[in-house]
């Protein structure tokens, strides 16, 4: 008998059957899919509680950008040309800066003033007021 499926010379199909891989690989996808959300959440932790402070230690440092964008050191108008040569007998390293920056003062200057301080070793406070009724 020639010419049907099986001929007498033992050829082996060389069909490769995908559907299992596709499969695998679709149910791999789901699991993935399904996983990748609780990765990124984190971890799970209780965060300290803290009772606010009703004033800061008289030696700290300030910076404050008022909405015009000027800049104050410890309540006294300075250039932030000047800045660094001003702050810089004050500050040493890991002392903490408090930056006061006006949510309506250029974003720039409270950054400038901040990159400031950090480049003498300071550690770097933005303090924020809570939002009322929480």
């Amino acid at each position: 008998m020639t010419g049907g499926w099986f001929d007498d010379d033992n050829r082996t199909l060389s069909d490769i059957n995908v559907t299992p891989l596709v499969d695998v690989a679709l149910v791999l996808l789901v699991a993935f899919m399904i996983t990748a959300p609780m990765m990124v959440q984190g971890a799970n932790v209780q965060l300290p509680r803290t009772i606010r402070m009703d004033s800061l230690p008289q030696d700290q440092i300030v910076i404050t950008v008022t909405e015009e964008g000027q800049v104050q050191l410890n309540g006294e108008a300075v250039a932030l040309e000047e800045l660094e040569r001003r702050i810089s007998p004050l500050v040493t390293e890991g002392r903490l800066v408090l930056v006061y920056g006006d949510e309506n003062a250029p974003y720039g200057m409270v950054m400038r003033a901040t990159a400031v301080a950090h480049s003498l070793g300071a550690n770097i406070g933005l303090p924020t007021e809570p939002i009322p009724g929480r």
